[in-house]
């Protein structure tokens, strides 16, 4: 098996014909430092759910550690440690993680 690192594979008349190029419309980052390029709701998803993990883990809750499986590339964010967050902020996190979860789902 071979791995294939290139910026476009397929030919874009196939994907117009497919309707990825009419329906499909992903925000994207870059990052200045390394030059990596990020889908901007997946990089939220990511803060969002590492903000939590660490109020999770400042609360005394056991955390699971990342599953590797996943698709989507990690940003490498310096992280401070556990911090354990306001229940406003908490509660507020969680509302935007799932509306970024739903635009994620919906959006493919």
């Amino acid at each position: 098996m071979l791995e294939v690192d290139c910026t476009m594979l397929t030919p874009e008349d196939v994907l117009k014909t497919s309707g990825h190029v009419d329906r499909f419309a992903d925000w994207m980052c870059k990052d200045k430092a390394t030059g990596e390029i990020f889908r901007a709701d997946h990089l939220v998803e990511q803060v969002l759910e590492d903000r939590l993990k660490g109020d999770a883990e400042a609360r005394g809750a056991v955390v699971e550690a990342e599953d590797s499986s996943s698709n989507k590339k990690k940003l490498k964010i310096k992280k401070k440690g556990p911090v354990r967050l306001p229940d406003e902020k908490v509660e507020l996190y969680n509302k935007y993680l799932a509306q970024v979860s739903e635009l994620t789902t919906t959006s493919h």
